[in-house]
């Protein structure tokens, strides 16, 4: 029985580099995305020139501003974000039919059973490629740097197909998207993941198998994906600070410090094991979109604007994964951080924007308050099911043309993005 073999692929700096990619002149620069003016929120993403200076995501804008005033900041481009995530996964479906997408930049694609597909690439020049051994006796190999004469090694030829595949997919979403993503090879979902932080930027890891304990036990506690701080807070009151530490402590008494599951997981994960098959798809418990605003408003017109904004663009994601939902949500947060969430079912499930949007609105009149500023809002749906599932009625023509606006609406935005077309609630 062959080894698994799983790729873990994560986009670097996303959000700021796509922003790069959509505006050439700011390449090299530190970018910053969470704020237009730098002043309210949070950082979503920062480009590695920006974290040269210290700034990381979910850092306040103020804090990022201190530490990098020269930074370039961006509100985000959402509808763009997921633009290039989409050309990111259609690559990695040409690869294998078992992707599995964790979020908009990283995924994991699993390649095993492919040898006899991809083995001739470990002659290709892709599969030639030279390589650094660390000490944990993974290969790594980063696009900015090149490998030294003296440390260059291939990868052993058993995985050498799987470092070749890798990089074709490094090349491929260069090439079509722009963007750099780093890569990890390993024989479970763990180490995968592991791998590819450990690549990054721009790098592609190996971690042939057996391997996996001796990769691990290279790596400080905190890259073990997994132990957060909560964990290693709780390992350091046993003068528990390293992956070799850690790997005395007994199965038992992780147990009994954080559960039978969460402990034989922590145990089995201190040694390289990990899951290796990946999750099947299955359909979300529902979907949402919410902005907050640069300042509170009670300006009823334009709360409205906002939420059928949100609104679109949530049709447009159900619309594309071939949903529909029952199930309308509004969430409300004031000037005083005091949120409400209201909700209301539909007859039928539905992804369009116009059914959406006066289900909220209607939501909005059971709360508007003029003497009640709002800083955020949100509009979601639940009880999500696939769009075939509905029945439609037999002359409905309205419908029917509606899902033609709707058809024409997506095909241009999926094209040439987002905000190529603008629409407006009816009044």
């Amino acid at each position: 029985m062959t080894d698994p073999h799983i790729l873990h692929v994560d986009l670097d700096a996303f959000f700021a580099s796509v922003e790069q990619v959509l505006d050439p002149a700011l390449r090299g620069r530190p970018v910053v995305v969470g704020s237009a003016d730098g002043k309210r929120g949070v950082v979503a993403s920062a480009s590695y020139e920006a974290r040269a200076f210290g700034v990381r995501a979910a850092m306040p804008i103020f804090q990022a501003r201190k530490l990098c005033p020269q930074a370039v900041f961006r509100a985000g481009s959402y509808g763009e974000y997921e633009r290039f995530s989409r050309e990111v996964f259609d690559v990695l479906a040409e690869v294998s039919p078992t992707v599995e997408g964790c979020s908009l930049d990283e995924g994991y694609v699993d390649l095993t059973g492919c040898e006899r597909l991809y083995g001739a690439w470990s002659a290709a020049p892709l599969g030639r490629l030279p390589f650094c051994r660390d000490g944990g006796g993974v290969y790594v190999r980063r696009e900015a740097r090149a490998v030294p004469p003296a440390r260059r090694a291939l990868t052993p030829d058993r995985c050498r197909w799987i470092a070749a595949v890798a990089a074709w997919i490094k090349h491929a979403v260069r090439a079509r998207t722009g963007l750099n993503v780093s890569v990890g090879c390993a024989t479970n979902k763990l180490v995968a993941k592991a791998a590819s932080d450990f690549a990054k930027p721009n790098g592609l890891a190996v971690v042939p198998a057996g391997a996996e304990a001796d990769f691990f036990l290279s790596l400080p506690l905190e890259e073990i994906p997994g132990i957060g701080q909560a964990v290693r807070d709780a390992l350091h009151k046993w003068n528990v600070r390293t992956v070799a530490a850690a790997r005395r402590v007994p199965a038992e008494a992780l147990q009994g410090c954080f559960g039978d599951c969460a402990g034989r997981a922590l145990y089995r994960a201190l040694r390289g094991e990990g899951e290796t098959e990946l999750a099947a798809p299955s359909l979300p418990a529902g979907m949402s979109r919410e902005t907050t605003f640069w300042t509170a408003s009670s300006d009823r017109r334009f709360v409205e604007a906002e939420m059928f904004g949100l609104t679109e663009r949530l049709a447009n994601a159900l619309r594309r994964q071939g949903l529909a939902g029952r199930t309308v949500h509004l969430k409300l947060r004031y000037e005083d951080f005091a949120t409400v969430t209201l909700s209301r079912s539909l007859r039928e499930p539905t992804c369009a924007e116009e059914d959406i949007f006066a289900a909220a609105r209607g939501l909005l009149d059971q709360r508007w308050c003029r003497t009640r500023r709002l800083r955020l809002v949100g509009v979601g749906v639940s009880r999500l099911g696939p769009v075939s599932s509905r029945q439609g009625a037999l002359f409905d023509d309205e419908s029917e043309r509606q899902r033609r606006v709707h058809r024409c609406l997506d095909n241009l935005r999926g094209r040439f993005g987002f905000d190529v077309v603008q629409r407006g609630p009816r009044a």
